[in-house]
């Protein structure tokens, strides 16, 4: 005789769980395909198969809904922010969150819903007051990360973290948008290009010499004297043309 497994019955903590979980989940995708605004709350009822008692029960309304979407994301922030300050280096951390960020919002239409998030921040004091704490916890967590890596010599340490850190997050921002955009190009070059002009950014390099100056360097060590007067004079020329 076979040995029935009973499943372990879900308390009521956990019920609830999974249903605000599927009523975030519908409508998000409700928002997704309509916007923000141009979404009623019978519609994400009608997605949820749920009746507006029940999704009441949970969220007074869209922007309570949309509220705790951004809760959400606050989480995944910080468990962003414990996997960079746990790699290896600072070049492999900016990495690692520029593929993550680029695999995340690459599908699904989770660009669209995060512009509708952000938008909606902008608008409304309540949202706008849980986005700008994400904002300010993500911006610190970065700024000390970079901190400890121009310690420690991986970065340029001439540059200003906090103003780096906002630089980065514009450009991942950026890159989110661009690539629902380009949906049918190479997936991988575009964030492979940004990692490699995160390395150029972030590392010290020796000062490069005035293109001026350095074609007349090399032309005066490959010419006679009177050529490399010449040189030097179409080089001021072409110099006072830019000013």
């Amino acid at each position: 005789m076979a040995t029935r497994i009973s499943k372990t019955p879900q308390s009521p903590t956990q019920k609830a769980d999974k249903k605000r979980i599927e009523v975030l989940k519908a409508a998000g995708k409700c928002f997704r395909k309509t916007g923000f605004h141009q979404t009623s709350m019978q519609q994400i009822c009608a997605e949820t198969g749920l009746g507006p008692g029940a999704v009441y029960r949970y969220f007074t309304g869209k922007e309570a809904i949309i509220e705790a979407m951004v809760e959400d994301e606050r989480r995944q922030t910080r468990a962003m922010l414990l996997q960079m300050r746990d790699a290896e280096s600072l070049q492999q951390a900016l990495n690692n969150t520029t593929r993550l960020f680029a695999e995340r919002y690459r599908a699904g239409g989770d660009a669209s819903l995060m512009t509708e998030v952000y938008a909606e921040g902008m608008r409304s004091k309540r949202v706008g007051t849980v986005l700008r704490k994400i904002e300010a916890e993500w911006i610190m967590g970065l700024t000390n990360l970079l901190r400890v890596a121009q310690a420690r010599g991986q970065m340029d340490a001439s540059l200003d973290a906090a103003q780096t850190a906002l630089f980065l997050t514009g450009m991942w921002d950026g890159m989110v948008i661009r690539q629902h955009f380009h949906a049918h190009d190479d997936q991988h070059a575009l964030p492979a290009f940004f990692e490699t002009m995160i390395s150029r950014l972030l590392t010290r390099e020796s000062k490069p010499e005035k293109p001026g100056k350095a074609a007349a360097t090399q032309a005066n060590a490959a010419t006679p004297a009177h050529e490399a007067k010449e040189l030097a004079e179409a080089t001021d020329l072409r110099q006072l043309s830019l000013i």
